[in-house]
């Protein structure tokens, strides 16, 4: 080898331009566009096929080290394992304890509850079959859930809904040390539902209330999560400006009631949903903590208070009914994902959250995929894995740049809550949806086991049984128990005071009716919860109900016209294009025997597959063929030339199937005609 330049490597070797590989790129696509290896992004963030050197030249990675100012390649100066922090819940807190001494036991370091939906609203339990969260009736409960656990040395995660301070008083008569986040997320909550059972006024008077009782405390009392947000379809920069206007709006309420921006910061802690999209929602966090530190910079807060605390949760959004066992390998990138863009903790979604109540083995699926990440990848050995890489560090600067736009557009109407009063938010995310809804239902955006690669004889997991008889009995300790009580609320409000009401078992629910002031803020429209897949589980769904009707279930028979070579291609993607829908597939070829399609009793749709060559010399052959036999509906896989497609409408043909076409609406279309619709 020739002797190198100091400081350059394999200088014997010419360092082609980036013109030069476009050309050579251009030539390799065979006259196809360059700008056909362009991927645009929902945010509209347009993706290169290449990047280059060049491409740091805007952003600040090189000139920072990992834990400090502005935190974007994370708050640690060294590596630090992110926590496991996975949900648990169960039917009473007696069965939650179980739960939580055997996942505790086996890897999770994080006590995460989920707790009901009452509990979030501060109403009275009412324990129905399709809550997936546990509901606490007073203090002795919440003791019986800890029982044997030691909160010293275990963080707790809990979302408390509206307002936190009844549950921070029953948790205190648990453990006088209590440590993580316990925290209380008004706005998320109104998104979801629409409403709040506390006045905002009321609910960031209680938020002070906790800051303050937690300042010297290691517990955080104030959460912001984006699930809501990302569930209904919102895209990542959307997602990120929504988390920095809620984040500012509980700032602001708590530095306007005298709480310091230090102390304010400190209290808060960040919770986003993880993606699909791997490289994007790397960028979507680490544009996130600078956005975030940017912001309490300009409030005033010093450096360990602008470091943005971030539980992640890989996403529902994402998640199947149908297939289920691929949400493991969806999960499993969502979190490496998570894990190399430096989140705290972290919450892996079961493969079977779309469907129940997770089992006991798909919690351990769920946490073994955190640990092997952790043991096995080594994921946690490196600071920043993604640090320097010039796609990630440019799409993080792409991402903070049009989340700030966003952001800046949400303030101008007000802030937050004014947004979703006047339905900014709601039309942002509507809209999204529709553009990820067009790409699913057209087959754009795959979804493996759902909309292609369908797997016709899938495995459910395992049923998770719920204990009736336990939640019985526990449901019954609140009606002997729940009216029975009268008592007078001291002012001020204390978590001290309310401690010592929990202690006379004073039921959590009558203590949110004590604190609720009787005023509330005008409600506004609940954001939509979806999954991507739902499209198609509907369209299974139809077919299935059709099956239970008929007796029959819905069929469809491909007919290949020729040779094999000449209509495999276009069989195979009319078997996936109709099993997305729950269709049955029948086959064979023209050679065969032609009238085995209209002899076959059980289709109802005959689709002829073939070449572009052999529909010229025999698509309008067979299609009278096959009319003069059959009154069944006659579809073509592909798209001919338009003067034989029109000879072949004319002929009788009802329609054709390509890869244009709007997968979703065709088969919806047939099932209807099928008599699959029912009420939904």
């Amino acid at each position: 080898m020739g002797k190198q330049n100091k400081g350059t490597e394999f200088s014997e070797f010419p360092i082609p331009t980036y013109e030069q590989w476009r050309q050579t790129t251009e030539k390799a696509l065979k006259g196809r566009s360059f700008e056909t290896l362009l991927t645009k992004l929902i945010d509209d963030i347009v993706i290169e096929p290449m990047y280059q050197q060049k491409d740091l030249e805007p952003c600040s990675t090189p000139l920072n080290e990992p834990g400090v100012f502005p935190f974007l390649r994370g708050n640690e100066r060294k590596p630090k394992p992110w926590l496991v922090s996975q949900e648990l819940t169960a039917e009473t807190p007696k069965l939650f304890n179980q739960v939580a001494k055997h996942d505790l036991a086996r890897g999770q370091n994080v006590l995460h509850v989920k707790l009901s939906k009452e509990m979030l609203i501060g109403e009275k339990p009412n324990f129905s079959e399709d809550e997936k969260g546990i509901s606490f009736i007073e203090a002795s409960d919440i003791i019986d859930a800890f029982a044997g656990i030691d909160l010293h040395e275990i963080p707790l995660h809990i979302d408390a809904g509206v307002v936190n301070l009844p549950l921070l008083a029953a948790l205190q008569a648990a453990s006088d040390q209590l440590e993580g986040t316990v925290g209380a997320d008004p706005l998320h909550l109104l998104a979801t539902d629409g409403k709040l059972s506390y006045s905002l006024h009321s609910s960031f008077e209680y938020m002070k209330t906790a800051v303050e009782w937690a300042k010297d405390k290691n517990l955080r009392t104030v959460l912001v999560q984006t699930h809501t947000y990302h569930n209904g379809g919102a895209s990542s920069a959307q997602e990120l400006a929504i988390a920095l206007s809620t984040g500012v709006l509980y700032v602001t309420e708590l530095m306007e009631r005298g709480i310091s921006a230090d102390d304010a910061g400190k209290a808060l802690t960040f919770s986003v949903s993880i993606g699909q999209d791997f490289f994007s929602e790397i960028a979507k966090i680490r544009a996130l903590r600078v956005l975030w530190a940017a912001i309490m910079k300009e409030f005033g807060a010093k450096e360990e208070s602008q470091k943005m605390r971030i539980h992640a949760r890989t996403s529902a959004f994402t998640k199947s009914k149908q297939d289920p066992y691929v949400n493991l390998l969806r999960s499993t990138g969502e979190a490496f994902a998570a894990a190399v863009a430096g989140v705290d903790s972290l919450h892996v979604t079961p493969l079977d959250d779309a469907i129940q109540s997770p089992t006991t083995f798909s919690r351990r699926i769920a946490r073994n995929t955190s640990l092997i990440l952790q043991e096995e990848a080594y994921l946690a050995l490196t600071v920043d894995p993604a640090g320097g890489s010039w796609y990630v560090e440019h799409l993080t600067e792409q991402f903070a740049q049009k989340a700030w736009d966003l952001f800046k557009e949400i303030e101008c109407l007000g802030g937050i809550y004014e947004a979703l009063k006047e339905g900014k938010i709601q039309t942002w995310i509507n809209l999204t949806w529709s553009k990820r809804q067009s790409l699913i239902e057209n087959r754009k955006q795959t979804l493996v086991g759902v909309n292609k690669f369908v797997n016709a004889k899938e495995n459910l997991p395992p049923i998770s049984g719920r204990n009736k008889k336990e939640q019985t009995e526990y449901a019954g300790k609140l009606q002997k128990n729940a009216d029975a009580t009268e008592f007078l609320l001291k002012k001020p409000v204390t978590v001290e005071g309310l401690k010592e009401l929990t202690l006379q078992n004073i039921p959590l629910h009558l203590l949110h009716e004590q604190l609720k002031d009787g005023s509330f803020e005008d409600g506004v429209s609940a954001i939509e919860q979806r999954r991507v897949a739902e499209p198609f589980e509907r369209l299974r769904d139809k077919a299935k109900q059709l099956k239970e009707q008929s007796g029959v279930s819905p069929s469809v028979f491909l007919l290949g016209l020729g040779k094999l070579a000449e209509h495999k291609g276009r069989m195979d993607f009319s078997s996936e294009f109709f099993q997305s829908g729950g269709f049955e597939i029948q086959t064979a070829a023209f050679g065969d025997n032609i009238t085995a399609a209209s002899e076959a009793h059980n289709s109802h749709v005959i689709v002829i597959c073939g070449s572009d060559q052999s529909y010229e010399e025999n698509a309008l052959t067979t299609i009278k063929m096959l009319l003069e036999n059959t009154n069944k509906k006659v579809l073509l896989a592909g798209r001919p030339n338009r003067d034989l497609e029109e000879k072949l409408i004319e002929a009788g043909l009802s329609g054709f199937i390509h890869v244009k076409s709007n997968v979703y609406q065709v088969l919806d279309e047939l099932l209807d005609e099928m008599g699959g619709s029912f009420n939904e």
